[in-house]
Protein backbone atom coordinates (compact mmCIF):
# COMPACT_ATOMS: atom_id res chain seq x y z
CA UNK A 1 0.00 0.00 0.00
CA UNK A 2 1.48 3.63 -0.25
CA UNK A 3 2.91 5.33 1.92
CA UNK A 4 1.97 9.08 2.16
CA UNK A 5 -0.19 11.37 0.50
CA UNK A 6 0.09 15.03 -0.54
CA UNK A 7 -1.41 18.65 -1.40
CA UNK A 8 0.65 21.01 -2.78
CA UNK A 9 -0.93 23.95 -5.11
CA UNK A 10 0.53 26.02 -7.23
CA UNK A 11 0.84 29.76 -6.75
CA UNK A 12 1.49 32.33 -10.15
CA UNK A 13 3.88 34.55 -8.35
CA UNK A 14 5.41 32.08 -5.90
CA UNK A 15 5.53 28.57 -7.75
CA UNK A 16 4.66 24.93 -6.13
CA UNK A 17 3.94 25.47 -2.83
CA UNK A 18 3.90 23.12 0.09
CA UNK A 19 0.33 22.30 1.35
CA UNK A 20 -0.37 19.13 4.16
CA UNK A 21 0.76 15.52 4.34
CA UNK A 22 -1.01 12.63 5.23
CA UNK A 23 0.74 10.50 7.89
CA UNK A 24 2.10 13.96 9.22
CA UNK A 25 5.56 12.66 9.41
CA UNK A 26 5.86 12.53 5.91
CA UNK A 27 6.58 16.21 4.23
CA UNK A 28 8.18 17.21 1.22
CA UNK A 29 10.68 20.08 0.52
CA UNK A 30 10.18 23.05 -1.76
CA UNK A 31 12.72 21.49 -4.43
CA UNK A 32 10.50 17.68 -4.75
CA UNK A 33 7.23 19.69 -5.17
CA UNK A 34 8.66 21.17 -8.08
CA UNK A 35 9.67 18.01 -9.06
CA UNK A 36 6.50 16.43 -8.73
CA UNK A 37 5.01 19.53 -11.00
CA UNK A 38 7.66 19.22 -13.56
CA UNK A 39 6.24 15.50 -13.91
CA UNK A 40 2.93 16.76 -15.13
CA UNK A 41 4.68 19.12 -17.99
CA UNK A 42 5.86 22.22 -18.71
CA UNK A 43 2.47 23.82 -18.32
CA UNK A 44 1.26 21.27 -16.31
CA UNK A 45 -0.94 19.78 -19.24
CA UNK A 46 -0.35 16.28 -18.04
CA UNK A 47 -3.20 14.83 -15.60
CA UNK A 48 -1.01 12.38 -14.11
CA UNK A 49 2.28 12.41 -13.24
CA UNK A 50 5.38 10.11 -12.49
CA UNK A 51 7.77 11.60 -11.26
CA UNK A 52 11.53 10.62 -8.36
CA UNK A 53 12.10 11.99 -5.03
CA UNK A 54 14.82 11.53 -2.41
CA UNK A 55 12.23 8.92 -0.71
CA UNK A 56 10.83 7.28 -3.57
CA UNK A 57 8.43 7.09 -6.49
CA UNK A 58 5.79 9.38 -6.66
CA UNK A 59 2.42 9.42 -8.95
CA UNK A 60 0.26 12.89 -8.90
CA UNK A 61 -2.52 14.13 -10.24
CA UNK A 62 -3.37 17.54 -11.13
CA UNK A 63 -6.38 19.13 -10.56
CA UNK A 64 -5.27 22.87 -11.28
CA UNK A 65 -4.07 24.67 -9.30
CA UNK A 66 -4.18 21.96 -6.86
CA UNK A 67 -2.04 18.39 -6.91
CA UNK A 68 -2.23 15.23 -4.97
CA UNK A 69 0.64 13.25 -5.15
CA UNK A 70 0.68 9.31 -3.64
CA UNK A 71 4.31 8.45 -2.44
CA UNK A 72 5.11 4.57 -3.19
CA UNK A 73 6.39 1.79 -0.74
CA UNK A 74 9.24 0.34 -3.07
CA UNK A 75 8.22 -2.04 -5.50
CA UNK A 76 4.57 -1.50 -5.12
CA UNK A 77 2.60 -1.62 -8.57
CA UNK A 78 2.46 1.85 -10.05
CA UNK A 79 -0.13 1.20 -12.52
CA UNK A 80 -2.64 0.25 -9.85
CA UNK A 81 -1.43 2.94 -7.24
CA UNK A 82 -2.79 4.98 -10.54
CA UNK A 83 -5.86 3.53 -11.46
CA UNK A 84 -7.08 3.72 -7.67
CA UNK A 85 -6.14 7.24 -7.99
CA UNK A 86 -8.09 8.23 -10.70
CA UNK A 87 -10.91 6.01 -9.05
CA UNK A 88 -10.11 8.02 -5.55
CA UNK A 89 -10.23 11.85 -7.26
CA UNK A 90 -13.84 12.05 -6.91
CA UNK A 91 -13.94 11.28 -3.52
CA UNK A 92 -11.50 14.44 -2.74
CA UNK A 93 -12.94 17.84 -1.95
CA UNK A 94 -10.73 20.29 -3.33
CA UNK A 95 -12.21 23.37 -2.19
CA UNK A 96 -11.92 21.66 1.44
CA UNK A 97 -11.20 24.23 4.02
CA UNK A 98 -9.66 21.13 6.19
CA UNK A 99 -7.00 19.76 4.74
CA UNK A 100 -5.92 17.89 7.19
CA UNK A 101 -8.96 15.65 7.66
CA UNK A 102 -9.52 15.77 4.07
CA UNK A 103 -5.86 14.24 3.32
CA UNK A 104 -6.45 11.96 6.43
CA UNK A 105 -9.52 10.51 4.67
CA UNK A 106 -8.44 10.27 1.31
CA UNK A 107 -5.18 8.22 2.08
CA UNK A 108 -8.12 5.56 3.98
CA UNK A 109 -10.38 5.21 0.66
CA UNK A 110 -7.27 5.14 -1.31
CA UNK A 111 -6.20 2.03 0.78
CA UNK A 112 -9.72 0.58 0.15
CA UNK A 113 -10.16 1.31 -2.94
CA UNK A 114 -7.13 -0.86 -3.33
CA UNK A 115 -8.37 -3.61 -1.63
CA UNK A 116 -11.31 -3.76 -3.49
CA UNK A 117 -9.69 -4.21 -6.54
CA UNK A 118 -7.35 -6.60 -6.06
CA UNK A 119 -6.73 -9.86 -4.60
CA UNK A 120 -9.97 -12.17 -3.55
CA UNK A 121 -11.86 -9.14 -3.19
CA UNK A 122 -11.52 -8.26 -6.72
CA UNK A 123 -12.31 -11.58 -7.65
CA UNK A 124 -15.34 -12.33 -5.60
CA UNK A 125 -16.83 -9.47 -7.90
CA UNK A 126 -20.42 -10.89 -8.95
CA UNK A 127 -19.57 -9.05 -12.36
CA UNK A 128 -16.13 -10.26 -12.51
CA UNK A 129 -17.18 -13.48 -11.53
CA UNK A 130 -19.71 -13.43 -14.85
CA UNK A 131 -16.89 -12.14 -17.35
CA UNK A 132 -14.28 -14.53 -15.99
CA UNK A 133 -17.08 -17.57 -16.42
CA UNK A 134 -17.77 -16.36 -19.99
CA UNK A 135 -14.35 -16.44 -20.80
CA UNK A 136 -13.35 -19.56 -19.43
CA UNK A 137 -16.33 -21.20 -21.30
CA UNK A 138 -15.11 -19.40 -24.24
CA UNK A 139 -18.45 -17.52 -25.00
CA UNK A 140 -15.90 -14.38 -24.87
CA UNK A 141 -12.77 -15.39 -26.51
CA UNK A 142 -11.26 -11.82 -26.64
CA UNK A 143 -12.16 -8.48 -24.86
CA UNK A 144 -11.01 -5.97 -27.76
CA UNK A 145 -11.45 -2.34 -27.06
CA UNK A 146 -13.67 -0.04 -29.91
CA UNK A 147 -12.21 3.60 -29.93
CA UNK A 148 -14.26 6.22 -30.41
CA UNK A 149 -13.25 9.89 -31.37
CA UNK A 150 -13.69 11.38 -27.87
CA UNK A 151 -10.56 9.61 -27.25
CA UNK A 152 -11.95 7.01 -24.70
CA UNK A 153 -12.10 2.91 -25.53
CA UNK A 154 -14.87 0.75 -25.03
CA UNK A 155 -15.01 -3.13 -23.90
CA UNK A 156 -18.67 -4.06 -25.25
CA UNK A 157 -18.02 -7.45 -24.26
CA UNK A 158 -17.21 -6.54 -20.49
CA UNK A 159 -19.44 -4.30 -20.03
CA UNK A 160 -22.44 -6.65 -19.91
CA UNK A 161 -20.85 -8.21 -16.83
CA UNK A 162 -19.07 -5.20 -15.34
CA UNK A 163 -21.15 -2.51 -15.63
CA UNK A 164 -21.36 0.90 -18.34
CA UNK A 165 -18.91 3.07 -17.00
CA UNK A 166 -16.42 2.73 -19.51
CA UNK A 167 -13.20 4.28 -17.56
CA UNK A 168 -13.98 1.75 -14.50
CA UNK A 169 -14.46 -1.27 -17.08
CA UNK A 170 -11.10 -0.33 -18.13
CA UNK A 171 -9.62 -0.14 -14.96
CA UNK A 172 -11.50 -3.44 -13.61
CA UNK A 173 -9.93 -5.44 -16.41
CA UNK A 174 -5.93 -4.21 -15.44
CA UNK A 175 -6.79 -4.98 -12.26
CA UNK A 176 -7.70 -8.65 -13.03
CA UNK A 177 -4.58 -8.93 -14.98
CA UNK A 178 -2.69 -7.75 -11.79
CA UNK A 179 -3.94 -11.47 -10.46
CA UNK A 180 -2.85 -12.97 -13.50
CA UNK A 181 -6.55 -13.72 -14.68
CA UNK A 182 -6.40 -11.76 -17.83
CA UNK A 183 -3.16 -11.45 -20.22
CA UNK A 184 -3.67 -8.18 -22.36
CA UNK A 185 -1.94 -7.52 -25.66
CA UNK A 186 -1.90 -4.84 -28.05
CA UNK A 187 -5.06 -4.73 -30.58
CA UNK A 188 -5.15 -2.20 -33.69
CA UNK A 189 -5.84 1.34 -34.09
CA UNK A 190 -9.71 1.45 -34.41
CA UNK A 191 -12.40 4.43 -33.78
CA UNK A 192 -15.58 5.24 -34.04
CA UNK A 193 -17.05 6.78 -37.73
CA UNK A 194 -18.92 10.03 -36.38
CA UNK A 195 -20.36 11.04 -39.51
CA UNK A 196 -22.25 7.73 -40.69
CA UNK A 197 -22.78 5.92 -37.25
CA UNK A 198 -21.09 3.01 -38.26
CA UNK A 199 -17.55 1.92 -35.85
CA UNK A 200 -15.22 0.71 -38.13
CA UNK A 201 -12.96 3.99 -39.00
CA UNK A 202 -9.67 3.17 -39.87
CA UNK A 203 -6.80 5.33 -39.76
CA UNK A 204 -3.46 5.64 -41.88
CA UNK A 205 -0.51 7.41 -40.68
CA UNK A 206 1.52 8.37 -43.84
CA UNK A 207 5.27 9.56 -43.57
CA UNK A 208 5.31 13.34 -44.15
CA UNK A 209 8.40 12.97 -46.49
CA UNK A 210 7.53 9.86 -48.69
CA UNK A 211 3.78 9.50 -47.93
CA UNK A 212 4.64 5.76 -47.11
CA UNK A 213 2.28 4.03 -45.10
CA UNK A 214 5.23 1.68 -43.72
CA UNK A 215 5.09 3.05 -40.16
CA UNK A 216 5.87 1.90 -36.62
CA UNK A 217 5.73 4.03 -33.54
CA UNK A 218 8.61 4.35 -31.56
CA UNK A 219 7.36 5.37 -28.01
CA UNK A 220 9.35 6.84 -24.99
CA UNK A 221 8.14 5.07 -22.25
CA UNK A 222 8.64 5.57 -18.34
CA UNK A 223 9.36 1.89 -16.70
CA UNK A 224 7.93 1.06 -13.31
CA UNK A 225 10.82 -0.82 -12.03
CA UNK A 226 13.53 1.16 -12.44
CA UNK A 227 12.17 4.78 -12.98
CA UNK A 228 14.10 5.57 -16.01
CA UNK A 229 12.54 6.55 -19.19
CA UNK A 230 13.54 4.37 -22.55
CA UNK A 231 12.45 4.21 -26.20
CA UNK A 232 10.40 1.40 -27.26
CA UNK A 233 8.58 -0.21 -30.55
CA UNK A 234 5.25 -1.01 -29.80
CA UNK A 235 3.46 -3.50 -32.25
CA UNK A 236 0.47 -5.54 -32.66
CA UNK A 237 0.01 -8.83 -29.95
CA UNK A 238 2.61 -7.47 -27.99
CA UNK A 239 2.56 -8.18 -24.17
CA UNK A 240 5.66 -7.07 -22.78
CA UNK A 241 8.47 -5.15 -23.54
CA UNK A 242 12.25 -5.17 -21.85
CA UNK A 243 13.64 -2.23 -19.85
CA UNK A 244 16.59 -0.87 -21.39
CA UNK A 245 18.49 0.30 -18.52
CA UNK A 246 17.23 -2.54 -16.11
CA UNK A 247 16.94 -5.10 -18.21
CA UNK A 248 13.78 -5.87 -16.52
CA UNK A 249 10.82 -7.06 -18.41
CA UNK A 250 7.32 -5.10 -18.34
CA UNK A 251 4.33 -5.48 -19.40
CA UNK A 252 2.61 -3.38 -21.68
CA UNK A 253 -0.27 -2.31 -19.44
CA UNK A 254 2.25 -1.11 -16.44
CA UNK A 255 4.12 1.37 -19.47
CA UNK A 256 3.12 5.08 -18.81
CA UNK A 257 3.78 6.58 -22.39
CA UNK A 258 5.63 10.43 -22.16
CA UNK A 259 5.86 10.65 -25.75
CA UNK A 260 5.43 8.98 -29.52
CA UNK A 261 7.53 9.19 -32.23
CA UNK A 262 6.49 7.51 -36.01
CA UNK A 263 9.41 6.27 -38.11
CA UNK A 264 9.09 5.75 -41.30
CA UNK A 265 10.38 2.18 -42.63
CA UNK A 266 11.01 3.29 -46.30
CA UNK A 267 13.46 6.25 -45.93
CA UNK A 268 14.20 6.19 -42.46
CA UNK A 269 12.16 9.90 -41.29
CA UNK A 270 11.65 10.46 -37.74
CA UNK A 271 8.23 13.36 -37.19
CA UNK A 272 6.06 13.93 -34.51
CA UNK A 273 3.99 15.19 -37.34
CA UNK A 274 3.09 12.20 -39.58
CA UNK A 275 0.20 12.63 -42.62
CA UNK A 276 -3.41 11.13 -40.32
CA UNK A 277 -5.69 9.97 -42.32
CA UNK A 278 -8.99 8.91 -41.35
CA UNK A 279 -11.16 6.61 -43.66
CA UNK A 280 -14.55 5.10 -42.68
CA UNK A 281 -14.67 1.19 -43.65
CA UNK A 282 -18.29 1.64 -44.45
CA UNK A 283 -18.86 4.73 -46.26
CA UNK A 284 -15.17 5.14 -47.58
CA UNK A 285 -15.17 9.15 -46.44
CA UNK A 286 -12.09 10.24 -45.89
CA UNK A 287 -12.04 12.71 -42.90
CA UNK A 288 -9.67 15.94 -43.15
CA UNK A 289 -8.23 17.68 -40.10
CA UNK A 290 -8.69 15.52 -38.02
CA UNK A 291 -6.33 16.62 -34.75
CA UNK A 292 -6.04 12.49 -33.30
CA UNK A 293 -3.36 10.32 -32.93
CA UNK A 294 -4.31 6.74 -32.14
CA UNK A 295 -2.87 5.54 -29.78
CA UNK A 296 -2.24 1.35 -29.17
CA UNK A 297 -5.57 -0.24 -27.48
CA UNK A 298 -4.90 -3.78 -25.23
CA UNK A 299 -7.19 -6.62 -25.98
CA UNK A 300 -7.39 -8.78 -22.79
CA UNK A 301 -7.58 -12.72 -22.66
CA UNK A 302 -8.29 -15.45 -20.39
CA UNK A 303 -4.95 -16.43 -18.87
CA UNK A 304 -4.22 -19.98 -19.22
CA UNK A 305 -2.44 -22.00 -16.02
CA UNK A 306 0.28 -23.71 -17.34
Amino acid sequence: MPMAIFSIWWDDRLGPMVGRSYPENTTLTSEEAITIFMGHGVNQETEVGYSKIQSGLVISYMHTPNCLGILLKEGENSSAVERNLRRLIPHVNFDSDHWDQELEKAFRVLHDLMNETSGEELLLNPGVKQLIGDMMSRRIDAIRPKHVMRASVRYPAASDALGSDDDEVARLLKDLEDEEVLESRTYGRRVECRQCGDTDLTIELLCPNCQSGDIHKVYTVFCPKCSNQFHAVIVDDLAEVTCLHCKEAVKINELAVIDVEPLCNECGTASNDPKIVFKCATCGKQLQGADLLSGTGLAYYFKLIE
